[in-house]
Formats: structure tokens, C-alpha cells, sequence
């Protein structure tokens, strides 16, 4: 069986070329999640559901809630 994945980043940027360095940043410190918008998969019999996005927090959020205690 193979099953078709597919991963949208949202990158804020002034170009693309700034915008794919990075996302390629993001991805070699491997903090690409704090980007991601949304997935999709797409199963062998045509069957399709949308990609949950994983519940870990970012690493700002982390930062902010050790800063401030909450």
C-alpha cells in the first residue's frame, strides 16, 4: 500500500528565497512544527483525511511560560 502525505508550512518572508531559507532553518534546528498550517493524507483506495497538527507547544510558547511562570 502507499499512502500520499502532504505538509503545508506557512513562512512569513520578504521573498521566496528567503522564505525557503527558513523554512530549511526551521527544519535543520527542527523547529519546522512552529511553521506548519496543516497535512493531508491520501490512502491507496482513494480514501483522504486531513493530518492533525501535533499538540507539543512551540518553543516561544515554552520559553514565554518558563519566563513568566505560567
Amino acid at each position: 500500500m502507499e499512502y500520499t502525505i502532504v505538509k503545508v508550512y506557512r513562512v512569513p518572508a520578504g521573498s521566496q528565497v528567503e522564505a525557503t531559507d527558513r523554512l530549511m532553518g526551521a527544519f535543520e534546528l527542527g523547529v519546522e512544527r512552529d511553521y506548519f498550517a496543516y497535512g493531508y493524507v491520501k490512502g491507496p483506495v482513494g480514501e483522504s483525511r486531513p493530518l492533525s497538527r501535533a499538540t507539543g507547544a512551540s518553543w516561544w510558547t515554552l520559553v514565554r511560560r518558563q519566563l513568566l511562570g505560567r
